[in-house]
């Protein structure tokens, strides 16, 4: 998934910047949680295990852009 689309998924109605930033963590969390538990296959899960790493890593060291983003 991209980060676009993981955006333009994320919904919110807290206008508090902080919290906003920690709820779209989770909810990238959770999109990758759903595809882990729908795959079967162990090089699968590790495939999406390492997405929702890198992907969390990113936003983290990003977290300046990622919330002028989700202002938006």
């Amino acid at each position: 998934m991209e980060l676009d689309d993981l955006i333009k998924s994320f919904e919110s109605d807290n206008r508090d910047k902080k919290q906003r930033f920690q709820e779209f963590c989770y909810h990238c969390w959770h999109v990758f949680e759903k595809k882990i538990k729908s795959c079967k296959t162990d090089k699968l899960i590790n495939k999406y295990n390492t997405m929702r790493l890198k992907t969390l890593e990113y936003i983290c060291a990003n977290e300046q852009s990622i919330t002028s983003k989700l202002s938006k």
